[in-house]
C-alpha cells in the first residue's frame, strides 16, 4: 500500500511557518548594514550663494530686468563645473581640495540667486570650498564688469526723479486750470493756467519718453553682456549637511530585505529537508554513511534544524492535543 507524497509547501508558506527566521535575519543583516554605513566616512555638503545683478529697487523696477537677470543666472551656473575643484581650487585649498568630489551649480528658481554646492569628505573643507568657488566665480565676472551699466542705471535714476517731479507739476497745473473753469473764469485768466497745465504736459511727456529709451538701453547692456550684471556674494560658504542619514537608512533597509531574502531561503531548504525526512521509511534519526558510521541527519545545518525541530513538535503537540470536554 503506497501513500501519496503531499504537495511541497511554497516558499511563502514555508516562510510563515518559520516566521522567526525572518524576524531574527532582517534585524542581524539591518543592523549590520546600519554598522557598515555609520563606519563609513560621509560626504559633507558646503553651500554659499551668490546673486546676480543689482539689488537696487531703481533697477528692479526697470522693465525686464528681474527676467533678464533670472536668465543670467541659469547662464552663468553652466560655468561652474568639477574641473574648478583641479584647477581653481588647488592654489587656494592646498592639498585639502584633493578632498573635494564634485561641485554643483544651479540657479534657484524664479530668482536671480545661483547656489553653489561643494561635496567633500571633510566638513570644513566643503564649507572652505564652497566659498573659494563663490568668490572665485564672482571675480572672474566682475572683473570684466564695464562702467556703462552703472552709467545707464544712475541715469535712469536721476531721470526718474525728474518725471517724479514734472508729473506733481503736471496735476498742480491741471487741477488749477480745472478749478477756474469750474469757478466760471473769464478767458483772461484761462489763457495762462491753460499755458502752463499744457507746458507741464508737454514736458512730462518729454520726460517720460527719454524715461522709457534709457531704460531700453539699460535692458540691452544687461541681458547682451552677461558680465555687466555684476555678481555679489549674498551667503557666505557654510556647511549645509551630509549624507550619512539618507546613507544609514540605505544601508539598514538593504540589510533588512537581504535578510528577508536569506530567511526565505533557509525556510524553503528546511522546510524540503523536513518533508524529506518525513517521507522516509524507518523513521530513524541518523541515516547510515558510505562509510557505515551513523551520521545525524542534520548535517551541517544541525543547530538550526534542532531549532526548527523543537518549534515543529510544539506546534504539532498543541494541534494533538485532545479538545477539553464539555
Amino acid at each position: 500500500m503506497t501513500r501519496d507524497t503531499p504537495a511541497p509547501r511554497t516558499p511563502m508558506a514555508a516562510l510563515a511557518q518559520r516566521w522567526w527566521l525572518a524576524a531574527v535575519l532582517a534585524a542581524a543583516v539591518g543592523a549590520l548594514g546600519v554598522a557598515v554605513a555609520y563606519a563609513r566616512t560621509p560626504t559633507y555638503t558646503g553651500e554659499a550663494r551668490v546673486t546676480v545683478g543689482s539689488e537696487s529697487l531703481d533697477a528692479r523696477v526697470v522693465a525686464g530686468y528681474s527676467q533678464a537677470a533670472t536668465q543670467l543666472a541659469s547662464d552663468i551656473s553652466r560655468y561652474v563645473n568639477d574641473q574648478q575643484a583641479v584647477d581653481g581650487l588647488a592654489p587656494l585649498l592646498g592639498p585639502d581640495a584633493e578632498e573635494i568630489s564634485s561641485i554643483i551649480a544651479s540657479p534657484i528658481p524664479e530668482s536671480s540667486v545661483i547656489r553653489i554646492e561643494v561635496f567633500a569628505k571633510d566638513p570644513d573643507t566643503a564649507a572652505r570650498g564652497a566659498q573659494a568657488v563663490a568668490q572665485q566665480l564672482t571675480d572672474q565676472v566682475n572683473a570684466v564688469t564695464g562702467e556703462s551699466g552703472e552709467v545707464l542705471l544712475q541715469q535712469y535714476t536721476e531721470l526718474s526723479n525728474q518725471v517724479a517731479t514734472a508729473e506733481q507739476v503736471a496735476a498742480q497745473t491741471k487741477a488749477t486750470f480745472d478749478a477756474l473753469i469750474g469757478e466760471g473764469a473769464d478767458e483772461a485768466e484761462l489763457a495762462p493756467a491753460r499755458a502752463a497745465a499744457e507746458q507741464a504736459a508737454t514736458a512730462l511727456d518729454v520726460l517720460e519718453v527719454q524715461q522709457s529709451a534709457l531704460g531700453q538701453r539699460y535692458r540691452e547692456v544687461v541681458t547682451s553682456t552677461p558680465s555687466a550684471a555684476g555678481l555679489r556674494v549674498v551667503q557666505e560658504g557654510r556647511l549645509a549637511g551630509s549624507d550619512r542619514t539618507s546613507r544609514i537608512q540605505q544601508y539598514g533597509l538593504a540589510g533588512a530585505l537581504l535578510g528577508a531574502l536569506l530567511a526565505l531561503v533557509l525556510a524553503v531548504v528546511l522546510d524540503r529537508r523536513a518533508e524529506a525526512r518525513a517521507g522516509r521509511s524507518g523513521g530513524g534519526s541518523r541515516r547510515p554513511s558510505p562509510s557505515g558510521e551513523a551520521v545525524d541527519g542534520r548535517g551541517a545545518h544541525g543547530p538550526v534544524i534542532a531549532v526548527d525541530e523543537a518549534f515543529e513538535h510544539t506546534n504539532r503537540r498543541a494541534a494533538e492535543a485532545p479538545a477539553p470536554r464539555s
